[in-house]
């Protein structure tokens, strides 16, 4: 204790020039506040207009009267909320998802009832009814406000540090930063609205608790910090945060009051309170590149997932500020605010340290050191100029103090101009699902009726189709880690028909989880798959959707894979890695019949070459998803050349694709229209967005 002592006092000696020492005068906090109003207004306004551009943009961002979402996550909160306002619960709603193992599962008396999220609670409390345009519009209407409240927050976590004014830079580029605006814009119906906002506030508490000279008030700002990680459990159930918050509690308590009937009391009070479990962060699903099941090793489906992808450290400077230059020059300010208050920084440092921590797993939470960096530009822009105001008053005691307030408002003010100029004001997320397909949706529930059914797609539509339509779906964002979607995937990318609607049959009675002998490896698996293909099964239709033309390599990813191995598997003349796809060309017609140039090359229709090389092995031409012409030229490429025309020959797309992806499931009944109708039954055709199949009863 006496070396941390020495060490206090040195660094108080270095820093002892009054320029270091955040004054709390009246005048100073009369112009915080001031400031903090505007940048709450900010982050309050911003979305405010973006709503308005919605309503003046209805044909892109609503289904009729409907909102929509840009977030595949929203039709989760959404779906249960509409339960909750219909008078029924979660786990209703549970039942709808990963078919058919949750509808035996909810049929289970003895389970523990599940308790609905606090989002979906408050979406059901603020609409009108349980029809998805009145859950939209709550969500949407909410999300304002969930952005004023992460303002306050923020403000307040930065103040408890005493630094009000530079508190209210970071409230308002925190919550404009690239890197939490399209987390927290309309149409985001997520957590992620309100999880910045829980994450500072929860510290701002633990940071008066671990200060608090005396025990009473002490104790009270642990209760807060404890509650507040209460609600944030509620909100979003994610203990490691807690955990963070827990740690950084300790510290103080060691550093500051070095009680440790204090450290064992307040901390065994936190615990308590909150409702923290004991976690094992080397579990979780971002860090899992596969997972088995049975004897069969599967990918994981988060490894395509964008916002789990790595970032570079310019990518992460860049969406913390709209500027590398100004990205470094905030790190700089962080930096040196570290060392003016160390004890300070250790304690808050993990919400400075997201942003390292995207470098490994994600650019997920990147949005969490948002904050920290524009207070870091803050602190060094307040610091300069009240270094310049003590040079040139040094003369004038009293005056001093007055203008160097006056003036640190005045640059904190120029700086929350900077942040509207800078941020990305005005600009719109567009939503995650056209409006065509969630048309389709709509419809679907319409076209099955009554009738036991269940929905086969890519796993991001499932929340969203559940909340359009109440039919149970596969698989869904929340399953990552689903051997469903390898078996979606396989089935789309399989180049016989009959294998992918024994696939989805086989899914519809349980899957892997319905086999009752040991299956030894693929080949017995689809033995046994092609086998029971005659066994019952509820009705099944397949969406497949333009959107998932884009997704390909995604679903090549997931779908081919050796599941004996738990290695990829790489189609012929491919490179280890490479993921079908289909490559879209940007073509303009020549002076020669039968020849174009297609983005730099010359491609020869005529003979099947590009730039003079035979390598293309079929053309064909499509009107409306329809086939209506083809050409062979050589056999054993691997090349396929696809022209695709609108129905009014308006718009024409060209790709070239891999043999394998050519033949496949999807493309084949997609793009040209070709399905064997004893199989497949198309009962919504709104081609080029979106068709519907039923899968038709299975013959010997």
């Amino acid at each position: 204790m006496s070396f941390i002592s020495t060490i206090v006092k040195w660094h108080e000696k270095l820093f002892q020039n009054g320029i270091f020492h955040p004054k709390t005068t009246l005048l100073a906090v009369v112009l915080a506040i001031i400031l903090g109003a505007i940048a709450i207004q900010m982050n309050f306004q911003v979305r405010q207009t973006n709503w308005q551009l919605w309503e003046q943009n209805k044909e892109e961002f609503f289904y009729e009267d409907t909102p929509l979402f840009t977030t595949m996550d929203a039709g989760y909160f959404l779906g249960i909320a509409g339960y909750i306002k219909s008078g029924r619960t979660m786990d209703d709603y549970s039942s709808l998802r990963t078919f058919p193992h949750n509808q035996a599962t909810v049929q289970q008396t003895d389970l523990p009832k599940r308790i609905a999220p606090l989002l979906s609670r408050l979406i059901a409390y603020f609409a009108k009814d349980s029809s998805p345009q009145a859950l939209l519009t709550a969500g949407n209407k909410m999300i304002p406000y969930t952005a004023a409240i992460t303002a306050i927050a923020i403000f307040i976590a930065f103040g408890a540090t005493g630094y009000w004014m530079e508190g209210s830079v970071a409230a308002a580029g925190g919550g404009l930063s690239l890197a939490y605006y399209w987390r927290s814009t309309i149409g985001r119906i997520d957590t992620d609205q309100l999880n910045l906002g829980l994450m500072y506030f929860m510290f701002a508490m633990v940071l008066c608790a671990g200060r608090a000279k005396q025990l009473k008030w002490g104790l009270f700002f642990t209760i807060l910090a404890a509650l507040s990680a209460r609600v944030f459990m509620v909100w979003y159930s994610k203990s490691e945060l807690i955990i963070m918050a827990l740690i950084a509690l300790c510290w103080l308590l060691i550093i500051v009051t070095r009680d440790w009937r204090r450290i064992i009391g307040f901390s065994t009070v936190f615990i308590l309170l909150s409702g923290v479990g004991l976690i094992n962060p080397f579990t979780t699903v971002y860090t899992q590149a596969d997972f088995g099941f049975n004897q069969f090793i599967f990918n994981n489906v988060i490894s395509t997932v964008t916002e789990a992808s790595k970032v570079s450290f310019y990518e992460i400077l860049h969406r913390m500020t709209g500027s590398v230059y100004i990205g470094i020059f905030c790190l700089f300010g962080m930096i040196f605010w570290a060392i003016r208050h160390p004890i300070l920084a250790i304690a808050y440092g993990p919400l400075a340290g997201f942003a390292m921590l995207s470098l490994v797993l994600g650019n997920r939470a990147l949005f969490y050191s948002a904050p920290f960096f524009w207070f870091g530009g803050a602190y060094i822009v307040v610091l300069a100029t009240k270094s310049i105001a003590f040079l040139f008053l040094s003369r004038f005691e009293d005056s001093r103090k007055i203008v160097s307030t006056l003036a640190s408002s005045v640059a904190c003010f120029i700086l929350l101009v900077f942040v509207w100029i800078q941020g990305p004001v005005n600009q719109l997320a567009r939503p995650s699902i056209p409006v065509p397909i969630i048309k389709a949706m709509a419809e679907l529930k319409f076209i099955a009726g009554q009738e036991k059914s269940v929905l086969a797609s890519w796993w991001d539509y499932g929340y969203a189709s559940m909340l359009m339509n109440g039919i149970p779906t596969f698989t869904d964002p929340g399953q990552h880690l689903s051997n469903s979607n390898y078996f979606i995937a396989d089935a789309l990318l399989s180049n016989s028909q009959n294998h992918s609607a024994d696939t989805l049959r086989f899914l519809s009675r349980g899957g892997l989880s319905s086999l009752k002998e040991n299956i030894e490896d693929k080949a017995s698996l689809e033995q046994k798959i092609h086998s029971d293909r005659l066994n019952s099964t509820p009705a099944i239709y397949l969406m497949l959707t333009d959107q998932m033309t884009s997704w390909i390599p995604s679903i090549s990813k997931i779908g081919r894979w050796d599941i004996d191995l738990g290695v990829p598997i790489s189609a012929k003349g491919h490179k280890p890695g490479q993921q079908l796809a289909y490559s879209f060309l940007n073509c303009a017609d020549t002076k020669n019949q039968g020849i174009l140039k297609c983005n730099g090359s010359i491609f020869d229709l005529n003979e099947g070459k590009i730039d003079g090389n035979p390598v293309l092995n079929l053309l064909v031409e499509t009107r409306g998803g329809m086939l209506i012409g083809s050409k062979r030229y050589q056999q054993n490429q691997l090349n396929m050349f696809q022209i695709m025309r609108d129905r009014d020959r308006k718009s024409t797309r060209v790709a070239i694709l891999h043999r394998d992806l050519f033949f496949s499931s999807f493309n084949q009944m997609f793009h040209l229209g070709r399905f064997d109708p004893e199989i497949f039954k198309l009962v919504y055709d709104g081609y080029p967005h979106v068709r519907i199949f039923k899968l038709m009863p299975a013959s010997k």
